[in-house]
């Protein structure tokens, strides 16, 4: 009867926001009836605050959690904790989702499954405790309880008044408290009067009375002090130290143990138990993580990243899709959350952002999105991107990650030259990671043995070793970074700097693209060991040559926000004249870079002014054509044979100011002759902000490795598990080593904050 409603709501031609929710009706702004609630009320009061007040799925099940326990208060049936009602709410409403997930499936499993969910909905949504028929003293309670349980909830309460319900509460508590101060007045006056009346009498009297045994007995009583209550030493500090090393509540217990009793501590006068140590940390975790939202307050223009996993469900073995949302700006960077999604589209992308954005209150910060180029982010209609400006009611700047483009390139470079796969794994990677403890890593080879290889590379030779010696002086964030820096310089026949260590071959998976250029360089140095076939050993020398003359250095310049518009017009300069050594590699490349043209558009174009590689020529025809009127600028542009002919100030318009409005630059440098700037206060500021941008997406990777290491521990409970990931994050930035300098100076620091926030 409820979905044939839905139907014919629709077919009556209601708005799409007056149908209802599938399956389950119309939503109610609050819960009636003089029943117990049920699935279907839970549901529609759930899907109110969810979807007409646009709260978060947690919040929604929180506040409809306090809405339900009322009923269940009001006929005194104790029910479970607060946690495992939140969960079981989400979980009613994950049920939901799947189900809609393949509603236009007809097939029979699915509409048996709708037929069964139908069905469940005017059941019992039932949170009474597990002993709840053993606990409950009254038997109308317990039979009511038994009655609700059956199909139609047979039986009924007196109505439920919200606000006297509410007013009971305060006054029972009241009522507690004054009861409470009352006893401990007593005790005290008792205590005194005790006190007065051995203080009075004489010393004959208490030698005369110290005989009586009942004497002896009261006096040893009043003397012995009370058993004070153990004390609970898991403070802040403690609690975050033990989240961010994955410390469980159980283990807890035998490190502080240990501790105490080696710092000269007596553990019995500890709470040394797992259900304290949990609860303390619980309570930790929500004030660390609500101070650090409460204190973000940034005063700068922020970029917002995302970028999503498949990580298994806290509560089953389940994938679910997760999303880590990040904003930097001007030396900020920030987790704002990992959110579960309820699946991998850009509206579920777009929704989970903008929701993070509205809880932080940044708003009217954000002015860039940072993201990976893939369809669900930069789809015309249904993308990440457009629903979030949507959602913000205003156009963003649109950073596509740097990273990301230049990994799509190579992986098409070798694609193209190694021919495709039939599975997800390189076997030729395979084969060397198994032959390597054979390999002899003293003995290699350069790659300028090879005729082919050094005609192409002896022009360029010195300077990309000159480059990659350079690039080794600087810090890198990951490893194979510096690796692959140093296999370069083997592969051109020069020494590397310090002892030289070859590390063993890892992954091989083809989704790793740096895995691809590693795998084949050290292959190929190692050639004379391992047996290649002929057109094994021709690929990978066509391809290790396109790396070292052209991506190499790409790669590792193109996180800079200020040089990108002229480093990408020099690759497809670069990639256009490699068609003379390689047509094929040369034309695999261009394909996949052309597609990704976002900083030589009209607005990032803008980068270029504060890049000092610009000559002062060109930055004055750039500040001529900013007079220039287009009709349109699309966020990237459609690549044709001439665009390599182009300069920089071909590309720039007056859509181009936009960029200085959004970083909050002023423009009167622009007046003045490019060869001044580099003294002027405010193109110094506008040059110091856009090399703070952020144009990869990596801070979003970094959220993703952190969810992916505290996923399936410490917590199963999503609010915990979102506490959880901001007090690491805090913690990690406090303390960036264990260094004992690192943490003497930070805890004594905490320490003085703490004082001082007690004294006042």
């Amino acid at each position: 009867m409820l979905l044939t409603g839905l139907m014919a709501g629709a077919s009556c031609g209601l708005p799409k926001k007056d149908r209802g929710i599938w399956l389950v009706g119309g939503t109610v702004a609050t819960i009636t009836g003089c029943k117990l609630p049920s699935n279907q009320q839970v549901l529609q009061r759930f899907f109110h605050l969810h979807k007409k007040e646009s709260q978060t799925v947690t919040t929604s099940a929180t506040t409809t959690m306090r809405e339900v326990v009322q009923f269940w208060h009001k006929a005194r049936i104790p029910v479970r904790k607060d946690c495992h009602i939140i969960s079981k709410i989400k979980d009613l409403h994950s049920s939901w989702i799947r189900i809609k997930k393949n509603a236009s499936r007809r097939t029979d499993t699915q509409k048996e499954k709708e037929r069964q969910f139908r069905e469940g909905l005017p059941d019992l949504f039932d949170i009474a405790h597990a002993d709840a028929l053993s606990l409950i003293k009254l038997p109308e309670d317990r039979e009511f309880l038994q009655a609700q349980r059956e199909r139609g909830r047979r039986g009924s309460m007196g109505p439920v008044d919200m606000v006297l319900a509410r007013k009971e509460e305060r006054c029972r508590k009241r009522l507690f408290v004054k009861e409470r101060r009352k006893k401990k007045e007593a005790e005290r006056m008792q205590q005194a009067a005790t006190h007065t009346e051995f203080s009075s009498i004489s010393d004959d009297e208490i030698e005369i009375s110290s005989n009586s045994d009942d004497d002896l007995t009261m006096q040893k009583n009043n003397s012995q002090p009370k058993r004070s209550r153990p004390t609970n030493v898991v403070s802040p500090g403690l609690a975050a130290a033990l989240d961010r090393t994955k410390v469980s509540d159980r283990n807890a217990t035998y490190i502080i143990a240990a501790a105490a009793q080696s710092l000269g501590h007596n553990p019995s006068a500890i709470a040394l138990n797992r259900e304290s140590i949990r609860r303390a940390r619980h309570k930790h975790r929500e004030i660390v993580a609500n101070e650090i939202q409460a204190s973000f307050d940034p005063n700068c223009p922020l970029t917002v990243h995302w970028d999503g996993k498949m990580l298994p469900a806290l509560m089953s073995k389940e994938l679910v899709d997760r999303l880590a949302v990040l904003v930097s700006g001007d030396g900020t960077m920030k987790l704002l959350g990992v959110p579960k999604l309820p699946n991998g589209t850009g509206q579920a992308e777009a929704t989970a952002v903008f929701n993070l954005i509205q809880e932080w209150n940044l708003n009217d910060r954000i002015k860039f999105m940072s993201f990976d180029t893939t369809a669900s982010n930069t789809g015309v209609h249904a993308g990440a991107c457009v629903l979030l400006e949507e959602k913000l009611d205003r156009n963003l700047i649109s950073l596509a990650c740097r990273h990301h483009i230049m990994e799509l390139m190579v992986a098409k470079v070798f694609d193209t030259v190694m021919g495709p796969s039939s599975g997800p794994n390189i076997k030729l990677f395979q084969r060397f990671r198994e032959y390597w403890a054979s390999i002899d890593q003293s003995t290699y080879e350069s790659g300028l043995d090879v005729e082919f290889i050094m005609s192409a590379l002896n022009p360029v030779k010195d300077d990309i070793i000159s480059f990659i010696r350079q690039q080794l002086t600087q810090f890198h964030p990951r490893d194979d970074y510096r690796e692959l820096l140093h296999l370069s310089l083997l592969f051109l026949g020069a020494d590397c700097c310090g002892d030289l260590h070859i590390q063993a071959p890892g992954a091989f998976h083809r989704a790793r693209w740096m895995s691809k250029i590693i795998y084949s360089l050290k292959i190929y140095i190692f050639r004379s060991q391992f047996r290649l076939t002929a057109r094994e050993l021709s690929s990978l020398g066509q391809f290790n040559t396109f790396v070292i003359k052209v991506y190499l250095k790409a790669w590792f310049t193109c996180a800079c926000a200020a040089s990108a518009p002229q480093n990408d017009l020099q690759l497809l300069r670069e990639l256009e004249s490699y068609k003379k050594q390689h047509e094929s590699v040369a034309k695999a490349a261009i394909k996949s870079f052309s597609g990704h043209l976002w900083y030589l558009s009209e607005i990032l174009v803008g980068f270029a002014f504060f890049d000092s590689a610009v000559s002062a020529e060109v930055k004055s025809a750039m500040v001529k054509a900013l007079d220039k009127n287009t009709t349109d600028h699309p966020r990237r542009i459609a690549f044709t044979p001439t665009v390599t002919q182009k300069q920089l100030s071909d590309f720039v318009s007056k859509h181009t100011k936009q960029l200085f409005t959004a970083l909050n630059i002023p423009q009167q440098f622009l007046l003045n002759s490019p060869d001044t700037w580099s003294t002027d206060k405010d193109y110094i500021d506008g040059q110091r902000k856009v090399r703070s941008l952020k144009v990869v997406n990596d801070a979003a990777e970094r959220g993703v490795a952190l969810i992916q290491a505290f996923n399936g521990v410490l917590t199963n409970q999503e609010e915990q598990k979102q506490f959880l990931l901001q007090v690491v994050e805090k913690h990690r930035c406090d303390f960036p080593n264990c260094n004992k300098s690192t943490l003497t100076t930070v805890t004594a620091a905490a320490a003085e904050l703490t004082s001082t926030s007690a004294d006042n």
